[in-house]
């Protein structure tokens, strides 16, 4: 006889399931079970989470995203050389564009998401993944909550320093670029910003979505998660 307490064949773990907005806790302490649950690609309910956060820090930090714009812009009239008349209409323009930006930023996060998303899955299909576009896009939305983070301790920062003294967009940021001076060529700044624990964080993340979800090699992961970081960069930052 068969003890009834001893299964015949083993079983294999099958993901609890709990609610999708749940796993943008959970990404932060537990990625592979998170990335486990997420092999169906429903993302929806964690994009809309990232997209309201986004609005949220972006209110938070609004007047050093001022401050910071206002350094962006004078860094850019004096490469194109603009005339004083220009700098007038462009810095005219720019601030009705501004008190608009917080209706289009969730439709730019989830365009972004989509973006990444789609080079997650076609890199990854190259690279010999097995991926959908929505496994895709699942693994880029939720590789964007230690982001995320990271915005919101430097809005909060924000509240406590003078953001008269930027130097340029990444000035309050907790990257490399924070120390670099006003005048940097702006493809170092952009390398600059990679090394942040909180990009670094996402990029680790992308690479434990593609071993889970696309079921691929350890190492081809870690490709795929360091080559999406830098087209990202490239087109984002």
């Amino acid at each position: 006889m068969t003890d009834p307490m001893i299964s015949p064949t083993p079983t294999s773990a099958v993901p609890a399931k709990t609610s999708a907005w749940e796993d943008v806790l959970d990404i932060f302490y537990s990625p592979r079970q998170v990335f486990e649950r997420r092999r169906d690609g429903k993302y929806l309910i964690a994009l809309v989470v990232l997209c309201l956060l986004t609005v949220v820090v972006y209110f938070l930090s609004l007047q050093m995203n001022e401050a910071l714009q206002e350094v962006e812009m004078a860094r850019t009239f004096r490469e194109r050389g603009f005339t004083p008349e220009q700098m007038a209409q462009a810095k005219s323009g720019a601030a009705k564009f501004s008190g608009l930006i917080v209706y289009f930023l969730p439709i730019f996060v989830a365009i972004g998401s989509w973006i990444s998303g789609g080079i997650i899955t076609l890199l990854g299909k190259m690279m010999g993944g097995k991926f959908t576009f929505a496994q895709g896009t699942a693994i880029a939305v939720l590789a964007s909550m230690p982001e995320l983070l990271g915005r919101v301790l430097v809005g909060v920062q924000s509240l406590l320093i003078d953001t008269s003294t930027a130097a340029h967009r990444y000035s309050f940021s907790f990257n490399a670029s924070r120390f670099l001076p006003g005048g940097t060529n702006n493809w170092l700044l952009k390398l600059g910003a990679l090394a942040d624990p909180f990009v670094i964080w996402g990029i680790v993340l992308i690479g434990v979505g593609a071993f889970v979800i696309g079921r691929m090699e350890k190492e081809k992961a870690a490709v795929l998660a360091i080559v999406v970081a830098l087209v990202g960069t490239a087109l984002f930052r």
